[in-house]
């Protein structure tokens, strides 16, 4: 162990232990406050920075990368929008979802996707969510069919929600006769169909998930099941979830390294302590990244697992040595 030095900050700070728990107590809340108020009340801290949440994966990257400069120049050459999917299953029904009573709830379902935008907060007079236009699922694309000699015929595919059993096994036959939607509108065996969603911003694949899954709420007696995926929700999902499971499994990480600890020394006291030390130092780091008005990613939401066990090294050398000399 070190010696201590006449003069030094060691010495000062083992000879005033109350004195200096109570700084090491009292800059941690300051640094707690710091960050928390702002994000609080934001009215009456504004020259503070407040909590900055950013759960897009992409912007792990910085906005001049090369890939994904391309990326979006691709996107807006080709108009290419980040797409919601929703899956309708029915492996109950020997017609599958082309039936009358599933193929009316999927009509039904389409016209209220296509209601689902908001007002832009940055943009007045503006509306984000689902483009209407280019949503694609059975009652919006086009059934082509040739009418006569020289002629084609273009309608609805789905126009309305048919009535009767033949009815419904039409819109199955002319959805597969077209290469377009056959495996990809409509599914081969006839027991899944999809709608695709696009958005103006994949910032709102979450709302429009969360309002589709109360839409379909009341469908489970119905043999019909609902699945929403697309890359936009897979990645808007994880990153809302990430922070939820932070919250968890930092403390389980904490209780981890307290009952290992107790296994390794059997000393609640001197465990605590070293413990207190893990906390201060995960509490002041994320404190001190929100004050400097950092971002907090994905990756950074770990922070506290990560600094937890290293924060607690030291003390585990320091007990080792001290149970060494004093068994």
């Amino acid at each position: 162990m070190a010696e201590k030095t006449e003069g030094s900050w060691l010495e000062f700070v083992t000879d005033r232990p109350r004195l200096t728990v109570w700084a090491m107590v009292v800059a941690t809340l300051a640094l707690v406050a710091l960050a928390a108020l702002p994000s609080v009340w934001p009215e009456r801290f504004g020259l503070l920075n407040p909590l900055t949440i950013d759960t897009d994966p992409e912007n792990m990257l910085s906005s001049d990368e090369p890939v994904r400069v391309f990326h979006d120049d691709m996107k807006e050459q080709f108009s290419l929008y980040d797409m919601v999917v929703v899956g309708v299953v029915n492996e109950s029904n020997p017609d599958g979802v082309f039936n009358v009573g599933s193929l009316r709830r999927i009509y039904e379902l389409t016209e209220y996707a296509s209601t689902l935008r908001w007002p832009d907060p940055d943009n007045p007079g503006r509306q984000e969510g689902v483009v209407e236009e280019d949503m694609l699922a059975l009652s919006r694309v086009d059934n082509i069919e040739q009418e006569g000699v020289g002629s084609v015929r273009f309608s609805w595919l789905m126009p309305e929600p048919p009535d009767t059993r033949n009815q419904a096994l039409a819109i199955l036959e002319r959805a597969q006769r077209i290469p377009l939607f056959d495996n990809t509108l409509v599914s081969a065996d006839g027991k899944a169909v999809a709608l695709y969603l696009p958005l103006t911003s994949k910032d709102m694949s979450y709302r429009v998930r969360e309002a589709l899954l109360d839409k379909v709420a009341g469908w489970k007696d119905t043999g019909d099941q609902v699945y929403i995926t697309g890359l936009p929700v897979a990645e808007d999902t994880f990153g809302v979830q990430m922070f939820y499971q932070m919250a968890i499994s930092a403390p389980l990480a904490m209780l981890v390294i307290f009952l290992a600890m107790w296994w390794f020394f059997r000393h609640v006291r001197l465990i605590t302590s070293a413990m207190i030390v893990a906390m201060v130092a995960a509490a002041s780091t994320m404190a001190l990244l929100v004050i400097s008005g950092s971002t907090v990613h994905i990756m950074s939401s770990m922070i506290p697992v990560f600094i937890m066990p290293i924060a607690v090294l030291d003390a585990v050398h320091i007990l080792s040595e001290f149970f060494d000399r004093y068994p």
